[in-house]
């Protein structure tokens, strides 16, 4: 399918911001190139953003069927308005994230749809990186839509009605997702009935409790979602990897408690940031890196890594 020019934008960021990291980071190669990010805005009406440019001003080409203002949903996607002061401070003598404020300063997190983020969240259950990112890569390739912008071929995720055809299942399996394929269908029901709106108007910790309410949906799948698709950054995602890290690195038994204490109000972008300075790497090397002091990732690892998912096919 071919999109349409709709129009242009030009859009500032607060300072300092790295349009770069930001695009590159968690992107398979149909969502960036090296030069210019991909970014899907609608599934109906179906509408994407080329986005490129400098730090200092980012050029949004937006595609679409029909004429829609998208430009307060990029800013929110790219988090041009976020002020990261207070969070660079509180890490910049971390053992584990003190070259985020060097190394990445400036880098956002893009934020990701409620419905996809739900989708990334549950596929991160008990896989690692790669199990997990080669699963939603399968995922959105047997399911979601393939279109044409610019010349540049780039796959919109499937939204929950995709997740409810008739053959979806049978994709899911064939995707590799496992017994998650009955969770992502049981996900699926309950955002089309509201599930994502009810909790996009709640409190973070209430928010959680009403992801909760789905089969096969835990306290980390939930705070995943919530951090990724609505910057509930108080939440703290901590699966068997981060809690690992955090006993060995920061000496202590109650990791929970730890990171909370340490990482405050901004515990859901430090586990985010977590995974980029360590590239993601299986438990038993991320642990000799922190421990040896090799915080700062890796720009050619061999391997996709958070930040060279880009470079490599998915298959």
């Amino acid at each position: 399918m071919e999109l349409k020019e709709l129009y242009e934008l030009k859009l500032q960021a607060k300072e300092p911001f790295d349009l770069n990291l930001t695009l590159s980071c968690y992107s398979f190669n149909w969502w960036f190139n090296g030069r210019a990010g991909v970014i899907p805005l609608l599934e109906e009406p179906m509408t994407v953003a080329v986005v490129s440019g400098s730090n200092l001003e980012v050029e949004v080409k937006v595609f679409g069927v029909e004429q829609v203002d998208v430009e307060k949903q990029l800013r929110w996607i790219l988090g041009l308005d976020e002020d990261l002061s207070d969070f660079y401070s509180k890490v910049e003598r971390d053992p584990l994230l003190r070259e985020v404020p060097k190394t990445l300063r400036g880098m956002r997190m893009r934020a990701l749809s409620p419905w996809n983020a739900l989708l990334v969240a549950i596929c991160q259950q008990n896989a690692s990186f790669m199990q997990g990112w080669r699963m939603l890569s399968r995922i959105y390739k047997l399911l979601g839509a393939e279109v044409n912008v610019e010349g540049l071929k780039t796959i919109i995720p499937p939204g929950p009605g995709k997740l409810l055809s008739d053959d979806a299942k049978v994709k899911l399996r064939e995707a590799g997702a496992g017994y998650r394929a009955e969770v992502i269908v049981e996900a699926a029901k309950r955002a089309r009935e509201g599930l994502l709106k009810e909790a996009s108007s709640l409190s973070p910790s209430r928010a959680e409790d009403v992801l909760r309410e789905v089969k096969g949906i835990g306290s980390y799948t939930a705070r995943l979602t919530l951090v990724l698709s609505m910057r509930m950054y108080e939440l703290l995602p901590l699966d068997r990897w981060l809690k690992r890290l955090a006993e060995e690195v920061y000496g202590v038994e109650d990791a929970e408690k730890e990171l909370k204490a340490r990482w405050g109000r901004w515990c859901g972008l430090a586990t985010y940031f977590t995974t980029v300075v360590l590239d993601a790497e299986v438990i038993s090397e991320a642990l000799r890196r922190a421990l040896s002091g090799e915080v700062k990732p890796k720009p050619y690892a061999g391997r996709p890594t958070p930040l060279t998912m880009w470079m490599h096919e998915w298959r």
